[in-house]
């Protein structure tokens, strides 16, 4: 049971993983998320839907983010805080496991994603939503052309 749990979490931390650093702008001409096998891009709507019904954001919300229009609303915050949550990377108190975030990225992922996580290692915010929240602005001002959300 123990192996099980820790399989569930490694694969969701690469799913929050893809989910954070994906912002890729239409200017790119393919997203890295497409080079993504399907059960990983399964298990990513997954993890959407599951925080979408929990916290109540607004897939507008969640579109306009990928532009860099963060919304200050608490459910947006909380969309990403259940994103990051889900994995494992990130603790109620808003303390994020960087060194396994980047880890865990993908091959196609990981020099670009890696890039940006270590430009936003500094984010610590009181809560998993607040961290995730300012994470996410993070990520999104180190590399607009690389941010994806999903």
């Amino acid at each position: 049971c123990t192996f099980s749990l820790t399989v569930y979490r490694i694969t969701m931390l690469v799913l929050l993983t893809a989910t954070v650093i994906f912002f890729v702008g239409p200017a790119l001409a393919g997203s890295p998320l497409d080079k993504l096998d399907d059960d990983t891009k399964a298990m990513m709507k997954m993890l959407h839907d599951t925080c979408v019904d929990q916290t109540g954001v607004q897939e507008s919300q969640i579109d306009n983010a990928r532009h860099g229009d963060f919304s200050e609303d608490d459910n947006f915050k909380a969309y990403l805080g259940c994103v990051f949550q889900q994995t494992g990377a990130l603790s109620e108190n808003g303390e994020a496991d960087y060194d396994t975030i980047i880890g865990m990225l993908p091959d196609v992922l990981a020099d670009r994603g890696g890039k940006m996580f270590n430009k936003c290692r500094h984010v610590k915010e009181n809560s998993a939503a607040a961290t995730a929240f300012e994470l996410n602005k993070c990520m999104y001002n180190a590399d607009k052309e690389f941010f994806f959300i999903f």
